[in-house]
């Protein structure tokens, strides 16, 4: 009987791993070919940094925006269809003193919003994840994840998205 439960037990704990990884948004490879939405600059006091990942002080960052083709069309109607994928990549920022100005400097992540309405049925149809520096394993915990959803609750009306694409 013992047996049987463990045995039980571990198939379980099988199905559960199993089924964590469906839920799991893949790293979205070649999003730098896709369309860039915009960039924004970010200063040195903004929370959101996570300075705690940061090699040296943090003094700000660029964080630029990519959508994949079918994206694009849900930029274009207001809606997003099934696959599409937005990208965000952070990078810091390098000082120039000479130039007065700062430059691309290393890669601190990438945050990504999947649509996929059965998969991610109780986010609003999105899965969310996030790569630190040039990682392709997402290690947010389903908490985390939850967390990126609620942040993105205000933007219902607008298909949970919050970033915006301007053609000209």
């Amino acid at each position: 009987m013992i047996k049987a439960i463990v045995v039980a037990g571990l198939i379980s704990g099988v199905f559960a791993v199993a089924a964590s990884d469906d839920f799991k948004v893949p790293f979205p490879e070649g999003y730098r070919r896709w369309t860039f939405l915009h960039g924004t600059v970010i200063g040195a006091n903004n929370g959101s940094l996570g300075k705690d990942k940061c090699e040296k002080p943090c003094t700000g960052g660029i964080m630029y925006f990519y959508a994949n083709d079918k994206a694009m069309e849900g930029f274009r109607t207001g809606r997003f269809p099934e696959g599409s994928i937005i990208a965000d990549e952070l990078l810091e920022t390098e000082e120039q003193p000479e130039r007065k100005s700062a430059k691309e400097g290393r890669r601190r992540g990438v945050g990504v919003m999947a649509k996929d309405s059965n998969r991610y049925a109780s986010t609003g149809g999105w899965g969310y994840a996030s790569f630190d520096g040039d990682s392709k394993v997402d290690e947010n915990t389903e908490a985390q994840k939850k967390a990126c959803f609620q942040c993105h609750l205000p933007r219902k009306d607008q298909d949970y998205v919050f970033s915006h694409y301007r053609e000209r």
